[in-house]
C-alpha cells in the first residue's frame, strides 16, 4: 500500500430531539484509522475539513413520524449544520502526537411553538466557536508481525462554545442546539490496523468514548461511543477508496435544563469514501455517511445522509 501522508476525520453524529432536545447536532471527532496504517507524522501538520447535516425528519424509536402525530406544545421542523473544522497536529516524537481541533458551528434550527393553539415558528441561527478537542496519541513506530499496527488515544473537549444562544427576539435555545456543551469531556480511544498478504490495502478498527466530566447550569451531555471498522483499498497510484461501517451509541442528556426523556440513540452506517495523494504533503478527502439503522429515545429528528470533504497538510 503506498504512503498516503493523510488525516481523515470521521463524523460522529448525533441527532437532537423533537421534543426540546433538539440538535447536539454534530460532534465531529478524530477517527485516527489512516493514522493507524501510516504511523505518527514527526513534525507539524495542519488540516481542515467542512461538514454538512440536515435533519428533517422525525422520529419515534425506530419509525419516522410526521409533525400531524406529535401532540405536544412544541413541534421540531429542522436543524441544519455547516460546520468547518481547523486542526493542527505535532509530532513530538517517534511514538507520540498532540493534537488541537477548532470547530466552528454555522447552525440554523426552527421549530413551532404552540401557543394556545396558535403555531408561533422560533428560529434560532448561530455563527460560533464551537468545543475545542485536545488530544495525545501514542502509536509505536515498530510494528508487529504481519503488518499490525495499533495506537491509544485520550484528551479532553473543552468548554470552549457558547450555551446560552439566543434568537432574534430573545429566546435561549434549547441547550442541545447550543454551539457547545458548557462541560469538559474525557476523550478516550484506540485502533487497530491490519495489512494481510491475501488483500490489498489495510483493514482496521477504531473504539472511541466520550464521556462528560461535570455539569454545567443544570445540564450534562449523555456519554458516547463509537465504533469503526474498515478497509482501505488502494485505487491508483495516488487514489484510495474506504469502505467503512459506524455504531455509535449515546447515552441520554441529564439536568434540570435537559431532556432526558427525548435524547439519547444508537446508529448503524456506511461510511464510503476517497482519498488522494496530490502531493507527498498534500491530500483531500470526502467521506457520505448514509445511515442503515437509527433508534431514537422518545421522538427525535434525524438525518437521511451528512457529508464532508477535507484537506491535509504536513509542513514538514
Amino acid at each position: 500500500m503506498k504512503p498516503l501522508r493523510t488525516l481523515t476525520l470521521a463524523a460522529c453524529l448525533v441527532t437532537g430531539g423533537a421534543h426540546a432536545s433538539c440538535g447536539a447536532a454534530f460532534c465531529s471527532a478524530s477517527n485516527d484509522w489512516l493514522s493507524l496504517t501510516q504511523g505518527v507524522t514527526q513534525g507539524w501538520r495542519v488540516w481542515g475539513q467542512l461538514e454538512y447535516l440536515k435533519q428533517d425528519q422525525l422520529r419515534a424509536g425506530t419509525k419516522k413520524v410526521s409533525p400531524a402525530e406529535i401532540t405536544t406544545h412544541h413541534e421540531e421542523i429542522k436543524t441544519l449544520n455547516r460546520n468547518a473544522l481547523l486542526g493542527l497536529e505535532y509530532g513530538f516524537a517517534p511514538d507520540w502526537n498532540i493534537g488541537l481541533v477548532l470547530p466552528y458551528t454555522n447552525r440554523a434550527h426552527l421549530h413551532i411553538h404552540n401557543h394556545m393553539g396558535t403555531p408561533i415558528p422560533e428560529a434560532w441561527q448561530f455563527n460560533e466557536i464551537g468545543d475545542a478537542r485536545l488530544k495525545l496519541r501514542y502509536q509505536p513506530v515498530r510494528r508487529f508481525g504481519d503488518g499490525v499496527s495499533w495506537n491509544l488515544q485520550g484528551g479532553l473537549k473543552l468548554p470552549t462554545g457558547k450555551t446560552d444562544g439566543r434568537n432574534a427576539d430573545g429566546d435561549v435555545a434549547e441547550r442541545s442546539v447550543q454551539p457547545g456543551s458548557g462541560t469538559t469531556d474525557l476523550l478516550l480511544g484506540g485502533g487497530l490496523a491490519y495489512a494481510p498478504v491475501s488483500l490489498p490495502g489495510s483493514l482496521f478498527s477504531n473504539l472511541t468514548l466520550q464521556t462528560p466530566l461535570n455539569e454545567h447550569d443544570g445540564f450534562q451531555p449523555g456519554w458516547r461511543t463509537s465504533v469503526q471498522a474498515g478497509w482501505l483499498v488502494p485505487v491508483s497510484g495516488k487514489l484510495d477508496l474506504i469502505l467503512q461501517a459506524n455504531l455509535l451509541h449515546v447515552g441520554h442528556d441529564r439536568g434540570v435544563n435537559a431532556e432526558p426523556d427525548d435524547s439519547g440513540r444508537t446508529e448503524m452506517a456506511v461510511v464510503p469514501g476517497l482519498a488522494y495523494a496530490w502531493s507527498r504533503n498534500l491530500s483531500v478527502y470526502s467521506q457520505l455517511e448514509l445511515p442503515v439503522y437509527q433508534k431514537v429515545r422518545g421522538i427525535q429528528l434525524t438525518h437521511d445522509y451528512a457529508a464532508s470533504i477535507g484537506l491535509s497538510l504536513a509542513l514538514n
